[in-house]
């Protein structure tokens, strides 16, 4: 009793000092780049013309709002906030993606014994730490850590055997951003039979249904042309190194937007549901010996490595699950992701890392599209890797044990 207690509390204690070192360090980056550019400055803009009035964010000019209809009112209390308050539009928005953080530090921390049954004690501060999630969560500000978060959370009820919780928590975070849906056919093939795997989809998908429902009785070509219609920005993924490529040779820097890219988007799009289709199958099948965590780290790297339209903010998808049982990648991916976030902003978006955009360095341009390319090949590397592990992990668990 006194020792499982003493465990207890220093294992209480070591969560509360992973959360706090994430908290100081990215509230440190909130407030030092507390300025209205890139998605940020698009944030502000539904925000005003939501509290002038404009309720439905679909209706806005394109690509404004290709989300669920969720994060707008985050978006317009921001806004009100910073009009009633000396604290300025940037760190309010900041904040609830600040709060995820540091949601998804604690889950980390009272994982029971890391990802696929080995020792993560590190995990928390792998996260906490990891530069990735410093640049996208606390200077770019985008948002997917609460997405992330909620579907943390959904794996770690799902494993304890919370099943209706578990599917709650996924529907947050598809009522956030969509991506999680992709992940549905995984929970539900860890179902013992179908009525079970019917009332996970239904609890995940139905409260989302019912949030879009005001917004299509308004304008349903406005909703799905906006929330169906986006298909992401070729500033990663094979089509963003291509197009890298391709501005090295001539100087001319392409849009990164799909319809400047032909039939590429679609064929991305193909080959992504292609592999995801066959990682489905099998592991539905039971022909890969995937953890939940461990088939959600490679729905994301095949999504980012096969989609091709990937913006910045995706390479954060696959770092939570990822140091849950830390590999020779997740440094790797680090590394990489990195170096290409860091030379993207600062040659295409240099007012998210400077106050003063001169400051951008030299070379940044070449930089991005090495890094780009480098995490590509981690990606891919690994995604091969995590096969292979689930592979023989599955032929294992199906070999029969001496007599």
């Amino acid at each position: 009793m006194g020792r499982s207690g003493g465990e207890h509390g220093a294992g209480s204690r070591r969560a509360l000092a992973a959360a706090g070192v994430a908290f100081a360090v990215r509230l440190a980056l909130i407030l030092a780049s507390d300025r209205v550019v890139a998605d940020v400055a698009i944030y502000r803009k539904v925000a005003e013309r939501v509290l002038a009035g404009a309720w439905n964010p679909y209706e806005l000019p394109a690509r404004f709002y290709p989300y669920p209809p969720v994060w707008v009112w985050f978006e317009a209390g921001a806004e009100w906030l910073a009009r009633h308050t000396a604290v300025g539009f940037p760190v309010w928005v900041k904040l609830p993606v600040l709060a995820a953080e540091i949601g998804i530090v604690l889950i980390l921390a009272r994982w029971p014994g890391g990802g696929g049954g080995r020792a993560a004690a590190w995990a928390p501060w792998l996260y906490a730490l990891h530069p990735v999630a410093l640049i996208v969560s606390g200077v770019h500000g985008q948002f997917d850590s609460l997405p992330l978060f909620f579907t943390l959370l959904a794996l770690r009820l799902h494993e304890r055997g919370r099943l209706d919780a578990s599917a709650l928590a996924l529907a947050g975070g598809i009522a956030v951003k969509s991506f999680p849906v992709l992940l549905l056919p995984f929970f539900a093939a860890r179902l013992p039979s179908l009525g079970r795997a019917a009332r996970f989809c239904l609890l995940a998908t139905v409260p989302v249904g019912l949030l879009l429902v005001p917004f299509a009785a308004a304008n349903l070509p406005a909703l799905v042309r906006e929330l169906f219609g986006y298909s992401g920005f070729a500033d990663f993924g094979w089509i963003g190194f291509y197009r890298g490529l391709l501005w090295l040779d001539s100087g001319t820097l392409a849009r990164s937007e799909p319809p400047y890219w032909g039939v590429l988007p679609g064929v991305a799009k193909l080959l992504f549901l292609a592999v995801y289709g066959t990682l489905l199958l099998a592991f539905w099948r039971r022909r890969l010996g995937w953890s939940l965590a461990e088939a959600t780290l490679a729905v994301f790297l095949a999504f980012q490595a096969l989609y091709g339209s990937v913006s910045a903010q995706y390479l954060l998808w696959v770092v939570p699950f990822a140091v849950l049982r830390p590999d020779r990648f997740v440094p790797a991916h680090a590394v990489a992701g990195t170096g290409a976030l860091l030379a993207f902003y600062s040659f295409l978006h240099p007012r998210v890392l400077f106050a003063d955009p001169s400051l951008a360095p030299a070379g940044a341009g070449a930089a991005w599209v090495a890094g780009v390319g480098a995490v590509l090949l981690v990606g891919v590397a690994w995604l091969v890797f995590l096969v292979r592990r689930g592979l023989l992990e599955a032929q294992r668990v199906a070999e029969p044990g001496p007599p």
